[in-house]
């Protein structure tokens, strides 16, 4: 077991995520930033669909019950593991009663724990990870004692594993043309591609909304498929991208898609953050 103390801002449990229920409704979930997420689970030799703890903003404080391994990847908190500072990226060894306190991120904005033999609550159509409405609570609310597995792990002296050319800080999400990009005309083209834009303050994991709007009247479509990172442009010009918690049909224009990388770099972004796109291709 581990016991959660204090709970941070946002800290969900995620596995891979939630497959084959998009039929009737149910969002993909999983992690905000797949790439962080498989580091912290490979450096433990965990299976990748291993559950975790997605960190966001502020990390929890924890307390172990038992003997195992742990590892961080994504956005830097200022671990303490017992009050000395740990490393993301490196096996360590916790011992029971160990303390792990997560402070505010920096440098990114979510962080993934992987424990050894991963977190161990009940799967519900088939994932752990947390939905409110689908799981009981949509993230970890309250002082709570969660499950964890039993590992044989034991690691090489010295191993760690890094992404290489990580960059949090980088503003250029990667595009391909959605469904209806063809519709927009030169002008409103060359506005999305050459304007920089800023995260608002409504962003979360069911999607981000974007501080500028493009100036278009657009038509709305039937209701049709999405996924994460789809970018939508709504009646009024505003500009939403689909995240991981995100629904999967809606009924406005579908003007870019982003790519796996970007959309494992923009989960790391917050409000005001600077974005801007890059087309991969044209229609």
């Amino acid at each position: 077991m581990i016991e959660i103390i204090r709970r941070g801002i946002y800290t969900s449990i995620q596995d891979a995520g939630r497959f084959n229920y998009q039929n009737i409704g149910v969002p993909i979930s999983g992690p905000m930033d797949q790439q962080a997420f498989g580091i912290a689970n490979q450096i433990l030799n965990n299976s990748y669909n291993t559950a975790v703890l997605e960190c966001s903003f502020m990390g929890p404080k924890i307390k172990f019950h038992k003997n195992t391994y742990i590892s961080i990847a994504g956005a830097e908190m200022n671990t303490e593991l017992n009050g000395e500072k740990i490393k993301s990226y490196t096996p360590y060894k916790v011992n029971e009663g160990d303390i792990l306190s997560m402070g505010t991120s920096q440098y990114g904005c979510r962080t993934y724990l992987s424990i050894s033999g991963g977190i161990k609550t009940e799967k519900v159509l088939g994932s752990r990870s947390q939905f409110k409405g689908i799981t009981s609570e949509g993230n970890i609310t309250k002082k709570v004692l969660i499950p964890i597995g039993k590992s044989d792990f034991i690691p090489k002296v010295g191993v760690s594993l890094k992404p290489i050319n990580i960059d949090y800080e980088n503003e250029i999400l990667e595009v391909y043309p959605g469904p209806e990009f063809k519709i927009l005309d030169n002008t409103q083209k060359k506005i999305l591609l050459e304007n920089i834009h800023h995260i608002s303050s409504l962003n979360n994991r069911m999607a981000f909304r974007l501080e500028e709007k493009l100036i278009c009247k657009l038509p709305e479509i039937w209701t049709s498929p999405v996924i994460p990172g789809t970018i939508q442009c709504t009646p009024d010009g505003s500009l939403i991208i689909i995240m991981r918690d995100g629904q999967v049909t809606g009924g406005y224009p579908r003007i870019f898609q982003l790519n796996k990388r970007s959309i494992n770099l923009l989960s790391q972004k917050t409000t005001q953050s600077p974005i801007r796109f890059k087309l991969l291709s044209k229609v």
